[in-house]
């Protein structure tokens, strides 16, 4: 989980500051939570191109939020791929996140659709365990 400083970091340099405010802070959380998952599930920190971090995201969606995941995603204004780009371009413009020469945001758009893959999984259930490690609680 991101600390309170990355937190307030992101919402003064990219909501407050009106570089982007389409999303709500817990968006920019999940993205940096869900990536770390991911690099732990690969069992290596590695460039991870903006398919493959959509595709993980979706996943780890699926696991912390279950049925849910969508309304969740609705709520943070987040309805594609391409806006899940938006937000890692955001934090790679301040800092907080890398990208490699030949990343590009467009390799985010059109991935896959949300919609579809979120109710792919309908019957999903939240693996509370899970929920409960990554809150450290």
């Amino acid at each position: 989980m991101p600390s309170i400083e990355l937190a307030e970091k992101i919402r003064e340099e990219i909501i407050d500051s009106g570089v982007d405010d389409r999303y709500r802070p817990g968006a920019y959380e999940f993205v940096l939570s869900g990536l770390e998952f991911y690099q732990s599930k690969l069992g290596e920190r590695r460039h991870i191109s903006g398919q493959e971090l959509s595709k993980a995201l979706l996943m780890f969606a699926h696991k912390q939020f279950g049925p849910t995941a969508m309304s969740v995603f609705n709520y943070w204004g987040v309805k594609t791929t391409g806006d899940l780009g938006c937000i890692v371009y955001n934090m790679i413009r301040i800092g907080m996140m890398g990208k490699q020469p030949g990343d590009s945001l467009d390799d985010f758009f059109d991935v896959v659709d949300i919609q579809t893959a979120l109710g792919a999984m309908e019957n999903f259930q939240v693996d509370k365990e899970f929920v409960r490690k990554i809150r450290g609680a």
